[in-house]
């Protein structure tokens, strides 16, 4: 399947020259998603190169969240590349308060647009579905199931704008920004205002409105990521500046 695919390395480099190799050959597809990658000794073969290289490489990749082992069976292509990407926006938002910016301004243009899609697409059973989610989360006395239903809220709404591609973009960034929410429901006294906002939301969907359904979107995520930002300049976590 790989022949001709593979080049063999420089000693310099085996190890690095071999996860970048896989890398590609995983995100472009020629490795599918849940496949199964050649035999230890197949790989050596092919890269040209002794067990202790090909290990470091691979567990550099099961560290990436790209491929994982099941012994005896193998190593295989991860299902999907959420945990990949994952690692990447969380590293991300750790290094400067320009890419937390850029992480919140990007999910608020998102979302806005799926809660858009969603008016436009929704049916009777999902506007019943939104409703449920809104009345356990009146009921939620507890912050991490509140946050559970305000996650799962979105969630849907994801799904109701029948994009799969959004959908698994939203995931990664709800990822990111759950470690920050906790703190934020913890820290202010917001959760009636959240469910207000969220009942704006659902109302505009049900309504089939989407330009209503996107700009009440925008308003309920502007006002957690300003929270958001401010909890962490708060905390020294990045610069008021």
């Amino acid at each position: 399947m790989l022949e001709g695919q593979i080049n063999q390395v420089k000693k310099t480099t085996m190890s690095q020259n071999i996860v970048q190799q896989l890398m590609e050959l995983i995100i472009n597809g020629t490795i599918p998603l849940g496949g199964k990658l050649p035999s230890e000794k197949q790989l050596m073969e092919m890269f040209g190169v002794g067990r202790s290289t090909l290990r470091e490489a691979i567990r550099a990749l099961v560290a990436l969240g790209l491929v994982e082992v099941r012994v005896p069976e193998g190593t295989f292509v991860a299902q999907s590349f959420g945990d990949f990407f994952t690692k990447h926006l969380e590293l991300m938002s750790k290094i400067s308060y320009d890419n937390i910016l850029e992480l919140v301004e990007a999910r608020v243009k998102m979302e806005a647009v799926l809660a858009e899609m969603a008016a436009a697409k929704s049916t009777e059973e999902d506007h019943e579905s939104l409703d449920k989610i809104i009345g356990r989360m009146k009921d939620s006395s507890e912050h991490d199931r509140f946050l559970e239903l305000d996650l799962e809220f979105h969630r849907l709404i994801a799904d109701m704008a029948r994009n799969t591609f959004l959908a698994e973009v939203l995931q990664i960034s709800s990822v990111v920004t759950k470690v920050w929410m906790v703190k934020v429901i913890e820290g202010y006294s917001i959760r009636q205002k959240l469910v207000d906002q969220h009942i704006a939301v659902a109302e505009a969907i049900k309504a089939k409105d989407p330009a209503t359904a996107k700009e009440a979107m925008s308003v309920h995520l502007d006002t957690i990521n300003d929270l958001l930002v401010e909890y962490k300049q708060k905390n020294g976590e990045i610069s008021a500046n």
